[in-house]
């Protein structure tokens, strides 16, 4: 399954996502962007996070959300990252599960899902 590589490499999980949508009946264009992301995560391998005995973890957050960004369901994807100093540990892209009226109301839910995973996190 395709999920498995969304474990130990999140920065694909919103690629993985869309391809696998089509799994049931892939196109040669779905096979393509596996081939791609596969690559990209052999040449990737030994990547990783490195902190040190005086690392403070400060914690940064970020978020984005896109208002409408799924024309087919009308859905807006809410992203958020966190980082404890400036190495990323955390990173999601998810739909949101109701269809906001204005671009204002889709940045407060993403603001909600990052504050609740921020808390959760510290």
């Amino acid at each position: 399954s395709l999920a498995y590589l969304t474990v130990p490499y999140l920065y694909n999980a919103y690629a993985i996502h869309l391809v696998g949508q089509f799994m049931a009946a892939p196109q040669s264009t779905q096979y393509a962007t596996i081939l791609h992301i596969l690559r990209y995560i052999k040449g990737t391998l030994f990547y990783g996070l490195h902190f040190s005995l005086e690392s403070s973890l400060d914690f940064h957050a970020i978020n984005d959300a896109d208002w409408v960004g799924d024309l087919a369901d009308h859905h807006s994807t809410t992203v958020h990252c966190f980082f404890p100093d400036a190495s990323l540990i955390c990173w999601r892209s998810k739909k949101q599960k109701m269809v906001t009226r204005s671009s204002i109301e889709a940045e407060y839910r993403a603001l909600t899902d990052t504050t609740s995973e921020l808390i959760w996190l510290r």
